[in-house]
């Protein structure tokens, strides 16, 4: 009987937490086709589907975003919803090092795709990646933080291949991911843009026809904490969602504590069956962050599929939902 009313908490915790922490937005381009709203912004390029062999998901489609409309050599397309705010945000995007200026993502994006949004961009002419406010009124536009090739965790791609590209914002400041591993300096801080949707960059002047690839998009919100109406110790304790998520292969899990705390970190998979005690040990008071690298207690790498992560740390406990993707 125990067991079964264990299994009953863990269950209805797990759906009350379903509604509290949202993927916002898929698109694989599944079966040839687009399964969102995608409009053409500055230049009047707009996302299509194409099949490639060799993308991550391996089911051959992807989204193809071709700069050859009109002049200016610019590609630009946007999907999602104009009022989101703060988001994680991560594509898989095919950097072709052997042609073209910038291919890359953009977020917080406008409707007309003409004062446009933030762009977190592969700039293949300098071999680094670039964050930068676009505006299609300033010139040049303004770069926020520039990443070189030695900065970059593997370097700057030397052949043509598919990365993950993701970008975390909450109010004003951000932070950036290269395949699942974050870059140096985060957070940055820029208050040009306050929200909008997501979107797709690709630009070469001297290249009339050139293509961006992407495949796997994601979008998830950023719940802060859940408020369960009565424990006050909340604003001082937290555990915060997951980045990236959804995830692979790794991700990384932020807790806050009030004051010296023995902390149990613990993962279940979605039939509430432990899979990984991550942590068993003692924390200062403070913001505190820990890795998991998606495998079990015996170190073998668990399926994909949602998983949920769990806290206790003194009288403070909470849960929250994540998922794998491969």
């Amino acid at each position: 009987m125990k067991i079964f009313s264990l299994l009953f908490i863990i269950l209805f915790t797990m759906a009350s937490l379903i509604q509290a922490q949202d993927t916002l937005y898929t698109e694989t381009f599944a079966n040839g086709a687009l399964q969102n709203d995608w409009f053409a912004g500055f230049n009047g390029n707009n996302m299509e589907v194409e099949f490639q062999t060799g993308n991550p998901n391996g089911d051959g489609w992807v989204g193809r975003l071709g700069n050859d409309i009109s002049g200016g050599g610019v590609g630009q397309s946007w999907s999602g919803d104009l009022t989101w705010g703060d988001y994680y945000f991560e594509a898989q995007v095919f950097v072709v090092v052997s042609a073209g200026t910038y291919y890359g993502v953009e977020f917080r994006v406008d409707s007309t795709g003409l004062t446009s949004g933030y762009q977190f961009i592969a700039r293949n002419s300098a071999q680094s990646l670039r964050f930068r406010a676009r505006t299609q009124a300033v010139t040049p536009i303004p770069v926020i933080r520039e990443w070189t090739s030695a900065e970059i965790p593997g370097g700057y791609p030397s052949s043509d291949s598919w990365h993950k590209m993701a970008v975390r914002a909450v109010g004003n400041q951000f932070w950036f991911y290269w395949d699942d591993q974050e870059l140096p300096g985060n957070p940055y801080t820029d208050t040009t843009f306050t929200q909008g949707a997501i979107g797709t960059y690709v630009w070469d002047f001297a290249v009339t026809t050139l293509n961006l690839y992407i495949d796997d998009i994601y979008v998830t919100n950023l719940v802060s904490g859940i408020d369960d109406g009565g424990a006050p110790s909340l604003s001082d304790y937290s555990l915060d969602q997951n980045y990236p998520n959804p995830f692979n292969p790794s991700t990384v899990i932020p807790f806050k504590l009030a004051k010296r705390e023995m902390v149990e970190l613990t993962i279940f998979n979605n039939l509430g069956q432990k899979v990984r005690s991550l942590v068993n040990q003692d924390y200062p008071a403070g913001t505190h962050q820990v890795k998991w690298n998606g495998k079990d207690d015996f170190g073998q790498t668990v399926p994909a599929g949602v998983y949920y992560y769990t806290i206790q740390a003194g009288e403070f406990k909470d849960t929250r939902k994540m998922l794998i993707v491969k």
